[in-house]
């Protein structure tokens, strides 16, 4: 076998390209373009194996075997030399990197090492450079067919450019997926998605199926496998993980299998699309519409049920007044008067869950609202759970909307019942506190004190410390599909948000878990300030910065103060926010923290695109000089670290009635 160029390089020519200078050969190795060779090495490196146009590449042409070390051989190359040395250290089984031109002008080097107990296997080829490279091909006209080969690689990077703006900028996640399920490329939302960088998503075959949602697992299973066999595409829906905040997101994929002529599978393109959003919307629609559905046949069924035992009820009382009864008789007439009256008293209580409309505030007695709904609930659990109570004897009023505050109740002992599959014990209780909580997972604002509690308490399976912090989350759940909607305590959350409370969750797996509903106690002045609020529009805040206690703690103090606010910590996801038809901001806070800066993305987007959003900025925990000034200058306010919460509230005012 012999290559173009003669003789291999000796040994003085390797030590000379490792000094940089010239190889007095005709032809240097690595110069010429490889579609593809293979080469497979011992531990040391020495070649056991390699193809013939591998050994023409590297300008070997007598017996391959003498070469000691195929490593030393790549690292002759300056400009190689570091990769290759990271490489020979690698521990992975698998890695790939791609090599600039070991000449100016030449072609880019690909290798790809595959690991096998004492053996390396490496395939290599040229390749098209990134498009950092594109400046290095002239933009004239082929004089030559190396220029010509210049002009088509041009061509081919401007379309990789444009493949790589569209996937940048494409709402969802485009993505290339080997059989083994990890991925040969996707785009970068993929990990806004899943907190983790695209790099793990490539290398790590197992983590697809570590963050899909475990009860969406096995239907996504057998559309992959439906997709495999019959080479069609597929659509569905699944809920997927992120693995360092457990949020769900609701994705909609669309996989198409690419296949060989002969049906061995390659792998799989595709796309996903985060419908969250969308979902929540069609879910709360359908809710509603069933639940006004289901209240109009309730009510009539309860109100013919009601005549009915009101005639038996009477019925009995005659029976009971005619003369010859006997004793078995007449207290066989009480047992059924005593039932029926229970009975009716029972649908009464039914009737009063359909009682106003959601949104009509009131005072009411907590105890009054709790005692209410006891005998329903002792009614519809399970009589393997015991039902404990401990409500306070003192008053405990408040002012809140009692439809919605039923609705969260009956889901949170629900929820307990759930719990306890088998036995256990619920013990619902309330209290007046004279401290906020503490020590607790905890969603909303601490109210004001003194406040009231409304406690639910379970002896159930409990809830993993992993997901204490996201079970307030829209569609959070750990049941099946078909079994829970997610949204259950996502409601709660929204309630205690409008009523200035919180809600707080304290649990220990295998024990038990306890859901405490904070509000704060009616001083009955409630009512005059909901009426001054009333005919004033409630502003939309949107705030951004690094999650953490100083976001939420400027949160709390802006929805105490009687606004809206919508905390994010992601700058993409507040950018895209912008444009959400949930929302009518009235300015954006970008709060200036910890580094890295944050913030100036959004509040540029929100200048140069004149949105009629006010553009704040909140220094917290640093002085204002740390601050760069890239980012001060799209602010209209800057609140400085030590500004009083009441300076605060004026000056956001004085921003917002400016620009009326």
């Amino acid at each position: 076998m012999s290559a173009p160029g003669g003789d291999p390089p000796t040994a003085a020519a390797v030590a000379s390209l490792r000094d940089g200078s010239e190889v007095s050969c005709p032809k240097r190795p690595f110069d010429s373009w490889l579609p593809g060779g293979s080469v497979v090495l011992d531990p040391s490196g020495r070649i056991l194996k390699a193809d013939e146009p591998l050994l023409l590449w590297c300008a070997i042409s007598s017996d391959p075997l003498a070469i000691t070390n195929f490593w030393d051989l790549l690292e002759a190359v300056p400009a190689w030399r570091t990769e290759i040395r990271q490489l020979r250290g690698a521990a992975e089984s698998f890695s790939e990197i791609n090599l600039a031109p070991s000449v100016k002008g030449g072609a880019w080097t690909s290798l790809a090492i595959t690991r096998h107990d004492e053996t390396c296997f490496v395939r290599v080829a040229s390749a098209l450079p990134p498009r950092s490279g594109l400046d290095e091909f002239p933009g004239a006209g082929p004089a030559n067919p190396q220029e010509l080969v210049n002009q088509l690689r041009l061509r081919v990077l401007q379309a990789e450019a444009q493949i790589g703006n569209l996937m940048d900028g494409w709402p969802g996640v485009i993505f290339s997926q080997r059989p083994d399920f990890s991925f040969r490329y996707a785009s970068t939302r993929l990990e806004n998605l899943s907190g983790m960088p695209v790099e793990s998503w490539t290398r790590r075959p197992g983590l697809f199926w570590e963050l899909i949602h475990e009860a969406d697992a096995p239907e996504l299973q057998q559309h992959i496998r439906h997709a495999t066999s019959t080479g069609q595409s597929v659509t569905t829906q699944f809920r997927l993980r992120h693995a360092l905040t457990g949020r769900v997101s609701y994705l909609l994929e669309h996989r198409h299998p690419i296949r060989t002529s002969s049906g061995l599978l390659l792998g799989f393109e595709g796309v996903w699309i985060d419908i969250s959003r969308q979902t929540i919307a069609e879910r709360r629609l359908s809710t509603a519409a069933w639940r006004d559905t289901l209240a109009v046949l309730t009510m009539g069924l309860a109100h013919d049920f009601g005549n009915i035992l009101a005639g038996i009820f009477a019925l009995a009382e005659t029976m009971e007044a005619s003369p010859g009864g006997g004793e078995l008789f007449i207290e066989s007439i009480g047992l059924i008067k005593r039932n029926s009256m229970q009975a009716s008293q029972l649908i009464r209580r039914i009737l009063n869950l359909h009682q106003g409309k959601p949104g009509e505030y009131a005072y009411h007695g907590l105890n009054t609202l709790v005692a209410e709904l006891l005998e329903l609930v002792r009614k519809i659990i399970p009589r393997r759970i015991q039902v404990e109570t401990a409500l306070s004897t003192d008053d405990l009023p408040v002012y809140v909307d009692a439809v919605e505050l039923r609705q969260v109740f009956l889901n949170l002992v629900m929820n307990a019942v759930d719990a306890m599959p088998h036995s256990g014990q619920l013990k619902l209780s309330t209290a007046r506190r004279q401290e906020p909580p503490e020590n607790c997972h905890m969603q909303g604002a601490v109210p004001r004190t003194p406040c009231v509690i409304l406690s639910v308490q379970d002896t159930g399976v409990g809830i993993p410390k992993r997901n204490l912090s996201s079970i307030f989350d829209p569609f959070f759940t750990t049941k099946p599909v078909n079994k829970g909607s997610g949204l259950g305590l996502y409601n709660a959350r929204l309630f205690v948000e409008k009523h200035r409370g919180a809600i707080s969750v304290e649990s220990n797996e295998g024990q038990g878990t306890t859901f405490s509903i904070w509000l704060p106690e009616a001083d009955f002045t409630e009512a005059e300030r909901r009426t001054e609020h009333v005919g004033l529009k409630r502003r939309t805040i949107l705030l951004h910065g690094h999650a953490g206690a100083p976001l939420d703690k400027m949160a709390e103090f802006l929805r105490r103060s009687g606004y809206f606010v919508v905390s994010e910590a992601s700058e993409e996801r507040a950018i895209s926010m912008l444009d959400s038809p949930d929302y009518e901001f009235a300015a954006v806070i970008a709060q200036a923290g910890s580094e890295p800066v944050t913030g100036v993305a959004l509040l540029g987007e929100v200048r140069n695109r004149k949105l009629p959003i006010r553009r704040v900025i909140q220094i917290a925990g640093r002085n204002e000089d740390e601050v760069g000034n890239q980012l001060l200058k799209l602010g209209e306010l800057v609140l400085s670290p030590d500004i009083p919460e009441r300076e605060i509230l004026q000056r956001l005012s004085q921003v917002f009635d400016k620009h009326v």
